[in-house]
């Protein structure tokens, strides 16, 4: 195989040209010594050796100066340099023969191929020409110097041949490096544009189930169609968390997972996620409990989202693998100060248990404990490596404790600055109420609209539709609306590409994204186009109607207290 630098003539031209610059350099200061030795010593042909330093200094001046220039330049100074060296050591003796090691650097770092070695071959010899010099030398001395000038001329050959290649090999390696980032940075983007596609593609349909059924489940309707349309949502919500996982994991895979840091209620967190469990606990008839320590505040700063989303995954998982007996989820407080706390949290079961042997898995992504699981219990795999991943991202560690037919506990401890109070804690149940105020929503899913529509009829609003973005700026610019929510994917013009027409055009009402694309990209995109916020697909009506209060106003009052401290079992 040949050598890698020897199939890159690209990378050993470049090595050549730099070469070449450092040795125009070195080539200046050689030739300024030379000339001060002539003004010192005074040698017998003062003209010839004057015009031997002159012309080296004003060659490698020009080879600095024009760089475009530097090799033909330097096959000049070795035109001049192999004729004239000689005459030089026959004209004056062993002075110049002793400056011999120090100029056979030359052809290494300014010549290649013939050139190169024809140059060093003369210089490396001038020094056997002293005997036909007319003056009298030390024969001794000039022995040794032959010696010394042959064995270091090959010396640093060698060593410079070998830097060269290193230089070559080294540059080849930055070139594969580089292509490999290029590579590595063409398949992100390309994961990018996958899951942001994805991500629409998915949601959009997922909109629909969940938001039709989320409206049908608001109005009256008969007891016996409740329960199938309540278990076609929770599939929904359940569908929609696996997704999300995906996309954390992607995002926690390229660095790029933000963490929220605002003040929320621990406790309220906690009870959250019992409650949205709580049936699914009881139709395997199994106890939910939440237990809280009556010393901790829970009145904290943190990402209540990216917490929340832990403590489901832990609490899912218990609840999937417990047959019999309770799941318990904690929270006590340890290590604190005036202004921070160290809370740990822990989700307790008396289920199936994990082998020793298995529990080192457990945290890889796609990996469940064995083969059988996922027949018998569903599951991508990921839960716990989202798990791992966030409760590492917000400064914890996340541990296990289990035996087989023993249970499992999962546990983690988590820093967290106190907070004096919580505003916009407390899910509001109550829907908030408009009158005489317009809504125009641009979307091209008809489904979509359906749900969008009758969410915000709920509420008082007026709602015009628009079937794409060319569609919204027609309509807007002819009718005075109060708010837009726009679709960021539709036909002809898109959502980011409308939002700014109607910047263009002044029109400055309140512009929200109404998207299924929850990939940072596309954000950032759309609310550089001038939108004002954002409202991810599905629809979370508890989002949706803060969205309405903080741009609309309205009658919601988003504002709670937080309870300091307490004890709670449910």
């Amino acid at each position: 195989m040949p050598k890698q630098y020897s199939t890159k003539p690209e990378s050993f031209g470049e090595v050549t040209s730099a070469l070449q610059k450092a040795g125009f350099k070195i080539l200046l200061v050689f030739s300024l010594l030379i000339l001060a030795v002539i003004v010192i010593a005074q040698p017998q042909n003062v003209y010839v050796a004057v015009f031997f330093g002159l012309s080296w200094c004003a060659i490698s001046i020009a080879g600095i100066i024009f760089s475009n220039y530097k090799e033909p330049l330097a096959k000049l100074w070795a035109i001049l340099t192999i004729p004239v060296a000689p005459y030089l050591v026959i004209s004056n003796g062993l002075m110049p023969a002793t400056l011999v090691p120090i100029a056979t650097i030359f052809p290494i770092l300014l010549l290649s191929n013939g050139w190169r070695i024809s140059a060093m071959v003369v210089l490396a010899c001038c020094t056997f020409l002293v005997p036909f010099y007319e003056g009298d030398y030390d024969k001794g001395l000039w022995l040794r110097l032959c010696v010394t000038n042959l064995v270091v001329s090959l010396l640093i050959y060698a060593l410079a041949s070998q830097l060269e290649k290193a230089l070559v090999e080294s540059k080849n390696k930055t070139l594969e490096l580089n292509r490999a980032l290029a590579s590595e940075k063409q398949a992100s983007a390309a994961q990018s544009r996958f899951l942001a596609t994805m991500s629409h593609e998915i949601r959009t349909p997922l909109n629909g189930i969940l938001g039709l059924t989320d409206v049908v489940l608001s109005h009256d309707i008969s007891e016996s169609a409740r329960p199938n349309l309540e278990k076609i949502q929770r599939s929904g919500l359940s569908l929609n968390r696996i997704l999300n996982d995906i996309l954390d994991l992607s995002k926690l895979n390229a660095g790029k997972l933000a963490l929220e840091i605002i003040p929320f209620d621990l406790k309220s967190t906690a009870k959250d996620c019992v409650a949205f469990y709580a049936q699914l606990a009881q139709n395997k008839g199994i106890s939910l409990r939440i237990e809280v320590d009556k010393t901790l505040n829970t009145c904290v700063v943190g990402d209540a989202t990216r917490l929340s989303q832990v403590l489901n995954n832990l609490v899912s998982n218990a609840i999937k693998f417990t047959h019999q007996g309770s799941v318990t989820l904690g929270l006590s407080k340890g290590e604190a100060s005036k202004t921070h706390q160290f809370v740990r949290f822990s989700v307790k079961d008396t289920g199936d248990g994990i082998d020793a042997s298995e529990q080192e898995r457990v945290f890889d992504a796609f990996t469940q404990a064995n083969s059988s699981i996922n027949r018998m219990h569903g599951g991508t795999g990921l839960g716990l490596q989202i798990v791992k991943s966030l409760v590492e991202a917000m400064g914890g560690t996340v541990c296990l404790k289990s035996a087989v037919g023993q249970g499992s506990e999962f546990y983690f401890e988590l820093p967290f600055e106190i907070a004096d109070s919580v505003i916009g804690a407390k899910e509001q149940e109550s829907t908030p109420s408009f009158s005489n105020l317009t809504v125009l929503v641009a979307e091209d899913n008809d489904i979509n609209q359906v749900v969008a529509k009758s969410l915000l009829e709920d509420t008082g609003l007026k709602v015009t539709l628009a079937n794409n973005g060319k569609e919204a700026v027609e309509i807007a610019l002819k009718q005075h609306f109060d708010l837009i929510l726009m679709d960021l994917h539709m036909p002809e013009m898109n959502g980011s590409e409308a939002a700014l027409a109607l910047r263009k055009a002044n029109i400055t009402i309140p512009i929200i994204a109404f998207t299924a694309a929850v990939v940072a990209e596309e954000i950032d995109k759309a609310l550089a186009s001038g939108m004002n916020g954002y409202l991810t697909k599905p629809v979370n009506k508890t989002e949706l109607h803060a969205v309405l209060t903080k741009y609309l106003g309205g009658e919601m009052s988003t504002e709670s207290s937080c309870i300091a401290k307490g004890e709670y079992t449910e």
